[in-house]
């Protein structure tokens, strides 16, 4: 990559990490490539039609980097982790702490529940498909009971998360929202008869080999 591509990623980086911020405040109606440009304090022009033709295409690259990220680091859970119990704890962990750290998963974030039926769904899709799979593995190992239906958890524990978000994206809750999706699938999995020191284990596990 030469210099003048090199400052063209960059510029595109920035502008993506702008609108990630807007839609995170704003959401995808209240977000103008005018409003994006102002928190740059850069004119509407600065944002390169030829590189974002539309408010949506730049929503999308908001979500696809996001979800890049997220692949990235369920990959690195699933090369790490006991399949099962052990693989969702840390996953949810590091997405929390991969969340916490972004600056463009709050925009992401939002997007996707803001247009839940319009982003990726074949992208989505592979995370649902990782919660499903270590549901099913948990089951199968008898860290959670065989009685136990994998697909009632695993919504259980999805609808948690997505809960803790929403909320605290739409400032309907003053919890931290790390606090609030740890509880939430603490709680769903203990009622669903995961051994509380299984839990708590996982709770404190190093997350060093994820996370590098």
């Amino acid at each position: 990559m030469n210099q003048r591509q090199e400052q063209r990623a960059r510029t595109r980086q920035r502008i993506i990490e702008a609108a990630a911020q807007e839609f995170a405040r704003n959401g995808y109606a209240g977000t103008s490539f005018s409003s994006i440009a102002a928190s740059m304090g850069k004119p509407k022009s600065s944002i390169g039609y030829e590189a974002f033709p539309s408010k949506q295409a730049l929503a999308n690259a908001v979500v696809e980097q996001h979800l890049d990220r997220l692949e990235a680091l369920l990959s690195r859970v699933e090369r790490t982790m006991r399949p099962g119990l052990d693989a969702l704890l840390i996953a949810m962990r590091a997405g929390l702490h991969l969340d916490r750290t972004s600056p463009i998963a709050s925009g992401a974030l939002r997007l996707m529940i803001e247009q839940s039926g319009e982003q990726r769904p074949s992208r989505v899709e592979h995370a649902l498909d990782f919660v499903r799979r270590n549901v099913r593995a948990a089951i199968e190992d008898g860290d959670v009971p065989a009685t136990v239906d994998a697909g009632v958890l695993a919504r259980r524990l999805l609808t948690g998360a997505l809960g803790a978000h929403a909320a605290n994206l739409f400032r309907l809750s003053g919890t931290p929202v790390d606090q609030s999706v740890q509880t939430s699938w603490e709680i769903v999995l203990r009622d669903a008869g995961a051994s509380p020191e299984r839990i708590r284990t996982l709770a404190e596990y190093p997350l060093d080999a994820i996370l590098a």
